[in-house]
């Protein structure tokens, strides 16, 4: 089931598969601020979000900063 899923997911990796999933996606998101030059549309599409608003929000509540913060601050 659905439940017995999650809980036995959570059991392996410690966290839910919702949030084991967004961590991935900033996690990819955050190599590809570093070391690319794509904007943060292509970025945010590739790595899964819907629109870029739904990335910058998700990742400013993950890192207290926003992509292109985060993008400038590796730069500098």
């Amino acid at each position: 089931s659905e439940y017995h899923f999650a809980r036995m997911f959570r059991a392996s990796f410690g966290l839910p598969p919702h949030q084991y999933l967004l961590a991935r996606r900033l996690q990819r998101a955050c190599q590809m601020l570093r070391h690319g030059q794509q904007p943060l549309l292509q970025i945010a599409l590739h790595c899964g979000f819907a629109s870029a608003s739904h990335f910058s929000n998700r990742f400013r509540q993950a890192f207290a900063a926003t992509p292109g913060e985060y993008r400038a601050a590796w730069r500098g």
